[in-house]
């Protein structure tokens, strides 16, 4: 840490930030008040490569612009992967805080990198109140739960199938380590499994993995 809360980035900032978020391993959240195309926050690729290190994805997107056309593509999208943003009526601030341990306030004009202890903690507490009071995007909802996407426990058969651990795949998906565990001990029973191996060599037989 420094003694200064914020230090300005380079030009590069978004690809700076897009770089920060190859390292992450627990958690991104992310504050979006407009829709950019283009913009790392609607980038499938940088997600997607969030999501496979284990890492959960908390987004806010502002409710103004939920409901333009690829921004219900992507929803849906995230919404395949267990990933459900929320809308806020207004988000104030464009940042994204990575596993609570560094900030980025993404004004166009001078983005700002949050180092201090007490700024980040300042943000993180704000980011959370935004994220509560935030509601689930119901096109992301829609995918996850009409057969868009896979059921929670195919997910999880899924991630474990990628080599994530029981605690990344909770992180990944939003649910308790007991959760995953119930969810793999119960697809066990239902195919007649005696281990995890071979309830995941079925699972791959049935295209679920």
């Amino acid at each position: 840490m420094t003694d200064s809360a914020t230090g300005q980035l380079p030009d590069s900032a978004f690809t700076a930030v897009e770089h920060l978020l190859v390292g992450i391993r627990r958690e991104v959240l992310l504050l979006v008040p407009a829709y950019t195309p283009d913009s790392f926050e609607f980038s499938s690729q940088v997600m997607d490569g969030v999501l496979r290190r284990g890492g959960q994805l908390r987004v806010v997107w502002a409710s103004e612009f939920v409901d333009q056309a690829p921004v219900v593509a992507f929803a849906r999208w995230l919404g395949a992967r267990g990933v459900v943003p929320r809308a806020a009526h207004h988000v104030p601030v464009r940042a994204v805080i990575m596993d609570r341990q560094v900030g980025v306030l993404l004004d166009d004009r001078q983005p700002e990198l949050v180092r201090t202890s007490s700024a980040l903690e300042s943000l993180c507490r704000f980011a959370d109140r935004l994220w509560e009071r935030a509601r689930p995007v119901r096109s992301a909802t829609v995918a996850e739960s009409s057969g868009h996407g896979p059921s929670r426990s195919e997910l999880v058969l899924q991630l474990l199938a990628e080599g994530l651990t029981d605690e990344a795949v909770a992180r990944r998906i939003g649910v308790s380590v007991r959760t995953v565990r119930n969810d793999v001990a119960s697809t066990m029973t239902h195919m007649d499994a005696r281990s995890r191996f071979q309830a995941g060599v079925r699972a791959a037989r049935l295209g679920l993995v």
